[in-house]
């Protein structure tokens, strides 16, 4: 076992900041002894994709195909799932993700169809194509969910911060991993002058530098009626084939809400 052990229990949350805020393509002393130590304290995660294994990819968006008839006169328009070529990311042109800066394609896709819709964010009645892709070579995962959902600041962190008794490491390195696994699912709006995706496209770069092919990770879209579907970011597009593709449309979609703070009121003053 390793001897590897995490500063502090808020580790990822502390390196997050740095590389959001402060400086991203030099790290300093504290942010790569972080990055050896997530590497050195991987347990039970790995897993294994095999050739054949079905997956899913959805798209915004839909073809619209005008028909005719043997005269060539138009009698109105088919539904077509995008094609192939869509539905895999540019390879010299690719959009940023959580597990990808801009310009490095990787292919985001589901283990389910309602995974792979929930994670574009669709409206209701958005059309949207999904691909059924087929895994052409083994692949190595790592999996991001075990954390999913829970909190780092609970049990022996809470009382720690409180004034209790030093961590273990074994304590810290649970908070790290479920931060790290919450990062991966966390939604997250990207703007020009925000860097939210760097803390986990940094992660998912290691993660690909030490050997795995592809990360799993659960989702905050859609869990409640899909709970065994898991996205998938795989490091190489072309490990995957799109063998089918076929026009879908939105019929819900569930919000729910949490209030995450306390309310300010107007007080009228005595009368």
């Amino acid at each position: 076992m390793s001897n590897a052990e995490f500063a502090h229990w808020d580790s990822y949350s502390r390196f997050a900041r740095h590389v959001r805020f402060t400086s991203r393509y030099v790290l300093g002393t504290d942010e790569r002894t972080f990055l050896d130590t997530v590497l050195a304290t991987i347990r039970n995660r790995d897993g294994e994709l095999k050739p054949g294994h079905t997956l899913y990819r959805a798209q915004r968006g839909v073809d619209w195909v005008e028909q005719t008839d043997e005269e060539g006169n138009w009698i109105g328009e088919d539904i077509w799932g995008f094609g192939a070529s869509r539905m895999k990311p540019l390879a010299d042109r690719a959009r940023e993700g959580r597990a990808n800066p801009t310009g490095i394609p990787v292919l985001y896709v589901g283990t389910t169809v309602l995974t792979a819709v929930s994670e574009v964010r669709p409206w209701v009645g958005a059309h949207v194509s999904v691909a059924m892709c087929k895994v052409l070579r083994p692949l190595k995962t790592l999996d991001l969910s075990l954390g999913h959902g829970q909190s780092s600041f609970a049990g022996p962190v809470f009382s720690h911060v409180m004034g209790g008794r030093e961590l273990t490491a074994e304590e810290k390195e649970k908070a790290v991993w479920i931060d790290i696994d919450n990062a991966f699912s966390q939604p997250v709006t990207t703007s020009d002058d925000r860097a939210d995706y760097a803390p986990t496209q940094i992660l998912a770069e290691l993660f690909r530098s030490a050997g795995y092919d592809a990360i799993g990770y659960k989702s905050h879209f859609g869990d409640d009626g899909d709970r065994k579907g898991y996205n998938m970011a795989i490091f190489d597009p072309e490990a995957v084939e799109i063998v089918s593709c076929a026009p879908w449309r939105v019929t819900s979609i569930k919000i729910e809400a949490d209030q995450n703070g306390n309310p300010w009121s107007r007080v009228s003053k005595a009368q």
